[in-house]
């Protein structure tokens, strides 16, 4: 058994405690507020150290974004009253999947979106050097509130 999957079993044997499970929820929200947080402050460079290059996103009514392309989009949101709830989060190894419900003032390349509570999923990873999270996937199932 290498290292990494020592540390793997090691994880994954801590994930099913209800300790680590409430350790796991902490550490979640704490990720999905921040990439919230730097949207909110239009915080580009935040998001361009945040955000992995390997990143993805898929919104309801969107093509599929690079990084720089939600980046893109994202500095130049306006996003306010969010509220994140219903939140769970399940690990595997360095991944951290988060599903939740946002709400949020919000409009995206001048199209209002709607106030709406609304399913969000985020995906995060773990550097093996550094041990700092990214974003690594974000899906958004909130639709514009006007149809063009």
């Amino acid at each position: 058994m290498t290292s990494h999957e020592g540390v793997a079993a090691v994880e994954q044997a801590v994930a099913t405690s209800s300790t680590s499970k409430a350790k796991l929820d902490t550490v979640a929200k704490r990720l999905v507020t921040k990439m919230w947080k730097l949207a909110e402050t239009n915080d580009t460079a935040g998001l361009e150290k945040f955000i992995n290059k390997a990143f993805q996103a898929q919104d309801a009514d969107q093509p599929r974004w690079t990084k720089q392309q939600f980046i893109a989009v994202l500095g130049k949101e306006i996003l306010s009253d969010f509220a994140l709830s219903n939140l769970r989060a399940t690990q595997a190894g360095d991944t951290i999947v988060v599903t939740y419900t946002a709400t949020a003032s919000q409009s995206v390349n001048g199209v209002e979106l709607s106030g709406d509570p609304k399913p969000r999923m985020t995906v995060f990873v773990q550097s093996p050097k550094t041990k700092k999270y990214t974003v690594m996937s974000h899906s958004s199932f909130n639709v514009p509130t006007t149809q063009s």
